[in-house]
C-alpha cells in the first residue's frame, strides 16, 4: 500500500491522538469520536480510514506534527 496523502486537518487530528503505533492511534481516535461534532468527526473518520490502510512501517515514516495551511512569506 502506498502512503496516503493526509490533509492538514487530518494531520493535525492524528498529531493530537498519536500513539506509539497506528493501531493505538486509531483506538484513541475511535474513543474520542462520540465527543466530536459532525465536522470534526468526518475528519477523524477520513483520517482513520487512511491510517488503517497504511503499514506500521509507513506510519513510523510519517510526520504528524501539528501544522496550519497558511503559507508563510
Amino acid at each position: 500500500m502506498s502512503i496516503m496523502n493526509f490533509t492538514v486537518e487530518e494531520t493535525n487530528l492524528v498529531a493530537i491522538y498519536k500513539a506509539d503505533t497506528s493501531a493505538a492511534t486509531l483506538a484513541r481516535i475511535a474513543a474520542a469520536l462520540p465527543d466530536m461534532d459532525a465536522e470534526f468527526k468526518a475528519i477523524a473518520e477520513s483520517a482513520s480510514r487512511k491510517l488503517a490502510a497504511i503499514t506500521e512501517l509507513e506510519f513510523f515514516g510519517l510526520s504528524f506534527a501539528p501544522t496550519d495551511d497558511i503559507d508563510e512569506v
